[in-house]
């Protein structure tokens, strides 16, 4: 009687264990937001990754026009950056981002943004201003 108490004790525990150590299928943190009016060099809100699990981070831009434009689908370059005390460090770059979720893997903890690289294939300042709803990231 009493191995049986403590089989099922044990049994108990790892059960819980297993069941409340599952890392998520899910992304640690999401944002939907949009853009208005952004000229490349523009910089999006800071969010914060603790690295709490294996998910890539994502960037998408759905409806993407310029206020030249506003009927015509565009497209956009980003830049994810680390923020740093001193020069951020870029992530990478991804071009298109307004077709299709661009991911630039699981990276370390710390403070993120991205920038807007280019719209329409062009960097030059104020040449196209980009509306995008909605904007959606995740970490």
């Amino acid at each position: 009687m009493r191995v049986s108490r403590v089989t099922g004790a044990v049994l108990s525990g790892v059960l819980a264990t297993v069941t409340f150590g599952v890392i998520p299928a899910h992304a640690e943190g999401s944002k939907t937001s949009y853009i208005s009016y952004w000229a490349t060099g523009a910089e999006s809100g800071r969010w914060t990754d603790n690295n709490n699990d294996g998910a890539s981070t994502t960037v998408r831009l759905s409806n993407c026009t310029t206020a030249s434009s506003p009927n015509t689908r565009t497209s956009a370059a980003v830049s994810v950056w680390k923020d740093v005390f001193g020069p951020d460090t870029n992530k990478g770059s991804k071009s298109d981002v307004c077709s299709a979720t661009k991911s630039w893997g699981d990276l370390a903890s710390g403070d993120y943004y991205f920038s807007l690289d280019k719209i329409n294939g062009t960097s030059g300042p104020g040449t196209f201003h980009l509306y995008a709803k909605p904007v959606k990231m995740t970490w």
